[in-house]
């Protein structure tokens, strides 16, 4: 499979599905196959040429934005590990106050662990956590709470809403548009820094990361948060959406 695909046809043009980039081909490498033109549009996609920013829907990135990927602390790890041992039909995610560094002005010194656990079996995680880290472990606090116990290292319980998606890399983990729903539908979370640096969060996110925005709409309407987030990024960022919410 030779020759390089040539994406001028699209530049400029906002969003395109997947059928567009097929027929391209077609006119570009007539000679090829339609799984050759798959392969191809994997390829692309692989370079950080086009992005995905929807089910079906791409765009030529002339950013070269990356793919978000956070390394998690060993706190964290280690806590993910103790869950799957105990609890390994478990479905859970983990989100640390310290991914946070990597879009604020001003650095987040102390982290906490958000332990989102499947519904009802927050209180069995609780007990198994509660022995290996005594009085670092809270289950569905309160804000007041939880700034009341704050300390290095805490382990906050809540619940996992329905059908959220599974990390990328690992299942645990939180990606980037659950990780941006939250901080818009999350009490606690949005507490720990100055609200002045809400919008800088989400323009970061956006111009250096490849984002899903489809997936992080569909997980925004399960938290009853899709209107207040769309609303958010077109009146406080600098945001340019290439899907509604």
């Amino acid at each position: 499979m030779t020759g390089t695909v040539s994406l001028s046809r699209f530049k400029g043009e906002g969003p395109f599905i997947r059928r567009d980039f097929m027929l391209e081909m077609g006119k570009q490498f007539p000679q090829l196959s339609e799984a050759s033109y798959k392969a191809k549009m994997q390829q692309v996609l692989s370079t950080g040429e086009i992005v995905r920013v929807a089910r079906n829907t791409y765009r030529v990135d002339n950013a070269q934005r990356g793919c978000y990927s956070h390394r998690y602390s060993d706190f964290a790890s280690t806590v993910a590990a103790q869950i799957k041992g105990k609890h390994p039909f478990l479905d859970f995610r983990i989100f640390e106050l310290v991914q946070l560094n990597d879009f604020l002005n001003h650095q987040l010194a102390h982290n906490v662990v958000f332990l989102s656990v499947e519904s009802d079996l927050g209180y069995f995680v609780f007990e198994t956590l509660k022995g290996l880290y005594p009085g670092k472990v809270l289950l569905t606090p309160t804000l007041e709470m939880f700034h009341q116990y704050w300390c290095e290292d805490m382990i906050v319980i809540e619940k996992l809403p329905t059908e959220t998606r599974r990390g990328r890399k690992e299942t645990w983990q939180t990606d980037l548009e659950k990780m941006l729903v939250d901080l818009m539908s999350d009490k606690l979370i949005p507490s720990c820094f100055s609200e002045s640096e809400l919008p800088a969060i989400y323009e970061e996110a956006f111009h250096r990361y490849v984002i899903d925005e489809s997936r992080m709409f569909r997980y925004a309407k399960r938290r009853t948060a899709d209107k207040r987030l769309q609303q958010f990024l077109s009146e406080q960022t600098d945001v340019s959406l290439q899907v509604k919410g």
